[in-house]
């Protein structure tokens, strides 16, 4: 009995190293500044960043990561050709002191053939999207929270 339980001691330290090591890391991509599916991902962000900053944006991209089925940011919003957004003249104007900037978290996933906005958040001063991991069931690694 004792041989078996020492056996069977073994086989599962093994199996944990195997299924808890590398075989199980999460592998993300960045994709192409100009491709399709990078362009694809901004674009279901965009409206909602548009609405709070009151107008036409374009992103200059901090962070980019994809999965299958996940797509997480960091991009800083400006006006179409660089243009700097007042903050007082977005949806946040009386606010922008409890704000870390206009830096912009989100979170999109692929569901039924398109890109689909999760959640995201404008200027959080601390790592408000943390709580994705939990809510949404998001990797942690993909939030760069590992």
């Amino acid at each position: 009995m004792k041989r078996l339980s020492a056996v069977l001691l073994v086989f599962l330290a093994a199996a944990a190293a195997i299924f808890s090591g590398p075989a199980l890391a999460l592998t993300f991509r960045e994709p192409a500044k100009g491709s399709a599916e990078r362009a694809a991902i901004m674009d279901t962000l965009r409206p909602a960043v548009e609405a709070e900053m009151r107008g036409s944006v374009e992103f200059v991209v901090t962070t980019i990561r994809v999965t299958p089925n996940w797509a997480f940011v960091q991009v800083e919003p400006q006006r179409p050709g660089g243009g700097v957004i007042d903050p007082e003249q977005t949806g946040f104007a009386g606010d922008t002191d409890m704000m870390d900037g206009l830096t912009v978290y989100g979170l999109m996933g692929f569901q039924a053939g398109r890109w689909n906005l999760i959640d995201h958040m404008v200027g959080p001063t601390d790592v408000g999207y943390a709580g994705w991991q939990q809510r949404y069931g998001v990797p942690a690694a993909l939030l760069g929270l590992e």
